[in-house]
């Protein structure tokens, strides 16, 4: 483990989170705010994994997950969340990111480990990319006849959404309250005022995600905004993070940090959504944890929204990432 701090604002731990997070105190932070990997291989062997965890064991498969990634070959286990239950004040929330194919090993990975699952936020965004029409696939194949057939066919569904799990470790004491913990710890409540931007505001569940040419009144991506005022929280492009109405752009080109041999990471995460997470689950002050920390999203909205942060990351490509979005967020103090 190689720890670097800066100002005491901020922990970067390099190496594996299981074995890093072990080095971190009890009941140091206040949130956990994480993309973890979501396991997504052609198979999983589900007894396997459930075997293993059960048996206190580490399950991992030998197969790549998204994009042929090595760090996608399984979902994180109960004994990577057990470490973050134990970092956690009471009351304190996991939000984790998930996939629509392996959200319930996800869930059932936080229960095991001790978490109540309270919610889920659904994160629409302007859908992405289709999976191949099997007619297509049949042509090049040069089965004209089965191509007749196959068209309009496909594997899955157009992507459009990533639900984020929002699970709680529980309160100290069985008969403490929501406002007891409050109190006692600052945390196990979500603060809906720094979600809608209004004290009578009450947020929703689905916070829709749109493209940068989209605004309040046209929705130019394909996501249904019909509703969104009423049953979800629009987040359009065009005005500060810091607006009320929460109109913030997806991440562009400018937000994504690249490496100097041209190399990015393939699963950013909105800045501004991540900042709207931490916000609405901690408190100004408060230390927010990403043990799979990417390229540092959560880590640089943490800072910004005046929070502190601990990341960790044992991927050294993804390294000069988290240092040009540090580098990035003390420059414009």
């Amino acid at each position: 483990m190689e720890a670097i701090q800066q100002q005491e604002r901020f922990t970067l731990l390099k190496g594996d989170a299981l074995f890093t997070l072990s080095e971190l105190r009890a009941e140091s932070i206040h949130a956990v705010i994480t993309d973890p990997p979501y396991g997504l291989t052609q198979s999983l062997d589900v007894e396997e994994l459930l075997t293993a965890w059960l048996s206190q064991k580490t399950f991992v498969s030998d197969l790549n997950g998204y994009g042929d990634a090595e760090w996608d070959n399984s979902v994180p286990g109960p004994e990577l969340w057990r470490e973050t239950y134990r970092l956690l004040v009471p009351g304190g929330f996991v939000l984790a990111f998930a996939a629509a194919r392996t959200i319930d090993l996800t869930t059932l990975a936080l229960r095991l480990a001790g978490f109540e699952i309270r919610d889920l936020i659904h994160w629409v965004y302007a859908p992405g990319r289709p999976s191949r029409d099997q007619g297509k696939v049949a042509l090049e194949l040069g089965d004209p006849d089965l191509a007749a057939h196959a068209f309009g066919l496909r594997p899955t569904l157009r992507p459009g959404h990533e639900p984020i799990i929002v699970a709680r470790k529980p309160f100290d004491e069985p008969s403490a309250t929501l406002l007891d913990n409050v109190c006692d710890f600052g945390v196990g409540a979500i603060n809906h005022q720094s979600i809608t931007g209004t004290e009578v505001g009450v947020a929703s569940n689905v916070w829709v995600v749109h493209d940068l040419n989209c605004t309040p009144h046209q929705c130019n991506c394909g996501v249904d905004t019909s509703g969104a005022h009423a049953h979800g929280i629009g987040i359009f492009p065009g005005r500060s993070i810091s607006d009320v109405s929460l109109n913030v752009a997806k991440p562009g080109k400018s937000e994504r940090p690249v490496a100097e041999d041209g190399s990015t990471h393939p699963t950013v995460k909105p800045l501004a959504l991540m900042r709207k997470l931490v916000e609405a689950f901690t408190d100004p002050d408060q230390v927010v944890l990403d043990p799979f920390l990417g390229s540092g999203t959560t880590m640089e909205a943490a800072l910004l929204a005046g929070r502190r942060s601990v990341g960790c990351e044992m991927n050294s490509e993804f390294f000069p990432l988290i240092h040009q979005r540090l580098e990035r967020c003390f420059s414009e103090e």
